[in-house]
């Protein structure tokens, strides 16, 4: 059995599609073992990009939260059941709540009790850089997405923090992955 990972995945839908085939890219390459845990709305935006039957067929452990503490992540991170969280896509309210503290969800508290105990978080936020960005919708059809001054400065302020690492491009990913395994 690999290295075991916590791979929490919000309601982004922006980069969503390569996300899930770097999931089953890493997993595929490195001796690794991928736990999967979703926000309420990471499932909803799977469903909707038709992705979601695809990550639970290539994943032995897929769960949706329910609250805060369920399923119980963070008792797991704390007690060192995997080697890191990591976070992606991530939305700008998951970085809004993690950048001021709040850990009212089960990808933002598990983030925050992960760091307590040293265990490593990455993100990849979806909104890092000011200015309008066209994404894919699930039919193919392009949408502009402006990304405002003030989730930027959310993303700055996790970048400053201790215990986080925010990646500034999906494909570090991999990167992270093979400093583990």
């Amino acid at each position: 059995m690999g290295v075991r990972i916590a791979w929490g995945i919000t309601g982004a839908g922006d980069v969503l599609g390569e996300t899930v085939a770097i999931m089953k890219e890493v997993l595929k390459n490195y001796d690794l073992e991928v736990h999967v845990y979703l926000s309420k709305e990471g499932e909803t935006v799977l469903k909707f990009y038709k992705l979601f039957e695809e990550v639970k067929e290539s994943f032995p452990r897929v769960r949706t939260e329910k609250g805060p503490n369920a399923p119980f992540l963070s008792a797991k991170l704390q007690l060192g059941e995997y080697k890191l969280f990591l976070i992606a896509p991530a939305t700008a309210n998951t970085v809004a709540k993690m950048a001021h503290g709040i850990a009212d969800s089960l990808i933002t508290n598990s983030a925050a009790q992960a760091m307590k105990v040293d265990v490593p978080v990455y993100i990849f936020p979806v909104d890092q850089k000011e200015g309008e960005v066209i994404t894919k919708l699930p039919d193919g059809r392009d949408l502009k997405v402006r990304i405002r001054k003030e989730d930027v400065e959310n993303v700055e302020r996790l970048r400053r923090m201790r215990g986080i690492t925010v990646l500034g491009q999906i494909g570090e990913i991999e990167e992270v992955v093979k400093k583990i395994c």
